[in-house]
């Protein structure tokens, strides 16, 4: 749902602009949340629910007592300046809910107040019933005049909030807005003074239960899930883009070929979402123990997975393959199968779904020496 850009002042642009803006921030909460230039003449407002559901009145009820608890106290009545309610916002699934208030902007006096959050993204993005009640607490948030925090802040004003209730910076913004008394009644109401500001609570994109596999015959990484807050996921490898994806029904699947052992991310537009980390979908390098030469060849202890299957090479051609059945391995190569050399010997390792190791180069060994690392 959105508004015609007639109803915002310079005043309210500015103020949207810097909400938004703070979404790719990444900072820490701040100790008191932002205000807003409008405020109730006391620390108490009435309001009204339009909710027609059981169901969207008691989460009103919930969020309003969380405030009430906090020290803000919401009373339901007939008629109010402020009203609360849910809305099919399924034309802009984008956006959790946003809070409409015109107000005096000589004085800060709330006129009118329109407080609303979106069912259509809650059923979607699977938002728990205390999910939507703290979406509600952040927009009666806006409405007794407070701002977002910071991005990725522990705050009921988070800017894409889903995940926390009212904290003390929370009620230490309330406190600060509220600490002053104020008597609207003095001050006539100027129809040319009253502008309208809009704050809106976007949804934060999430990637969750993401699981990697890799193809060893088709040399691909297979990365799926589940997302919300987007249709549309972007897998980079390297920093360049090489696939994206549509999220249907709120999970994703990517397939892609690729050589080497570069980080991969999935990303929403610009946002980094999560990063996929080359220990994610390749079996980890091969710990060599102790490598010790006699007169009759080498003997290697190696420390890996189980189930791994182990090849030794010697300048590219594999000398031996083994399993491991522990998460040590002993080994004895011959001389004869290196050619009385223990130069150009290398060890890589892999398991079930997961990319070759990358190559541990094995040291040169002269007869009846033993080399130990201790981890």
């Amino acid at each position: 749902m959105r508004f015609s850009k007639g109803v915002f002042s310079t005043l309210a642009m500015l103020s949207l602009t810097t909400s938004l803006g703070v979404l790719d921030a990444n900072a820490s909460t701040k100790s008191t949340t932002p205000m807003l230039g409008f405020r109730y003449d006391k620390q108490a407002a009435n309001y009204q629910d339009l909710s027609s559901s059981d169901y969207y009145k008691d989460v009103w009820n919930n969020a309003t007592a969380s405030w009430k608890k906090a020290g803000f106290t919401w009373t339901k009545a007939n008629t109010a300046k402020t009203t609360v309610s849910s809305y099919d916002g399924s034309s802009d699934m984008t956006l959790a809910g946003y809070n409409s208030v015109s107000y005096n902007k000589s004085t800060g006096e709330i006129t009118s107040s329109k407080v609303r959050i979106n069912r259509a993204v809650f059923e979607k993005y699977n938002y728990t019933k205390a999910e939507r009640t703290y979406v509600a607490e952040h927009e009666l948030g806006h409405a007794l005049g407070l701002g977002h925090n910071n991005a990725d802040s522990v705050s009921v004003m988070n800017p894409a909030n889903r995940y926390y209730t009212i904290q003390a910076c929370d009620i230490n913004g309330m406190k600060a807005r509220y600490s002053t008394t104020k008597s609207f009644d003095s001050v006539p109401n100027n129809p040319g003074e009253i502008i309208t500001v809009t704050e809106y609570l976007h949804v934060q994109p999430k990637v969750t239960k993401l699981t990697t596999s890799y193809n060893s015959q088709s040399h691909a990484l297979t990365v799926k899930g589940r997302a919300i807050g987007t249709d549309r996921l972007t897998l980079t490898y390297k920093g360049k883009k090489v696939k994206s994806a549509p999220v249907k029904s709120g999970q994703f699947k990517l397939t892609q070929s690729f050589k080497g052992y570069g980080t991969f991310q999935l990303k929403n537009g610009r946002k980094v979402l999560t990063t996929i980390q080359p220990q994610q979908y390749a079996t980890p390098k091969v710990k060599v123990i102790s490598a010790e030469r006699t007169t009759k060849g080498i003997r290697y202890t190696f420390a890996g997975p189980r189930a791994a299957t182990l090849k030794i090479a010697q300048n590219g051609r594999t000398i031996k393959t083994l399993k491991t059945t522990g998460t040590t391995t002993k080994v004895f190569i011959s001389n004869a199968q290196i050619k009385n050399s223990t130069r150009g010997l290398t060890v890589t390792q892999r398991v079930a779904n997961k990319k070759t190791s990358q190559i541990v180069q094995l040291p040169p060994l002269k007869a009846n020496i033993k080399q130990v690392t201790n981890f």
